[in-house]
């Protein structure tokens, strides 16, 4: 039997449209870090000398009419609130938590593009026998001596072991997550057919799974049948 699964089309998306729009939302904390917040730093210089030093109560020689207007005249021409500006320790503030989620978002967006990048084109498969993937690992179903499926319930997730004519012990991960779910667990099942159940460890053989499916099926039928002859009756 010949089956291919290959790279699920909504997996590769979602992680790089959610890395994508992490280092978009990383990279414009990073320029606030960067550009924006250094950038205020001669206003407030220049808002500082306005308002002078303060005297030992702390009060300023300047009032607070005057101070604002001073201001408004030096922060209306260049389109800035006539508002108190932002001062340094603001400042340094803001710049450090621009620089601590720029740096959060931009690491996330790009273990996201690493993880669905190469997942495109991705496919793993079973041909006369031998199940291989993109990359050119091959592992013949025969020489299977272990399928652990500890996370296959939960995770999708199944790792294959196999001793190789020359000793080597080769292995293979099975996902239906990443890949197609049909033909995955189809593979998965030719696997189990052909190197044969007592090879599972901590799971289910898929002959199980088809079971279950098949006895809900019969009872989804049955519950239907039962809707009809109930509608059929009134």
């Amino acid at each position: 039997m010949d089956i291919k699964a290959n790279a699920r089309k909504g997996y590769i998306l979602k992680f790089l449209l959610i890395g994508l729009g992490a280092l978009a939302f990383g990279g414009w904390h990073l320029k606030d870090a960067l550009i924006s917040y250094p950038g205020l730093r001669q206003h407030a210089d220049e808002y500082i000398e306005m308002r002078g030093p303060a005297n030992e109560n702390g009060d300023y020689m300047i009032s607070d009419g005057d101070l604002q207007a001073t201001w408004a005249e030096y922060a209306e021409p260049r389109g800035m609130p006539i508002t108190e500006p932002k001062l340094h320790d603001e400042i340094h503030n803001l710049i450090l938590y621009n620089y601590f989620i720029g740096g959060i978002f931009n690491a996330m967006g790009l273990w996201c593009l690493s993880v669905g990048l190469p997942a495109i084109g991705k496919w793993i498969a079973i041909k006369d026998g031998v199940l291989s993937n993109k990359r050119g690992s091959e592992i013949a179903l025969s020489d299977i001596t272990e399928i652990d499926k500890k996370r296959w319930e939960k995770k999708g997730i199944a790792k294959v072991s196999a001793t190789t004519s020359d000793g080597k012990v080769q292995s293979f991960i099975i996902d239906d997550i990443q890949f197609e779910r049909e033909p995955t667990d189809k593979i998965m099942a030719e696997i189990e057919r052909v190197a044969g159940e007592d090879k599972i460890t901590a799971g289910k053989p898929e002959s199980e799974y088809e079971k279950l499916r098949v006895q809900k099926a019969a009872e989804r039928e049955e519950r239907e049948q039962a809707m009809n002859q109930m509608e059929d009756g009134e």
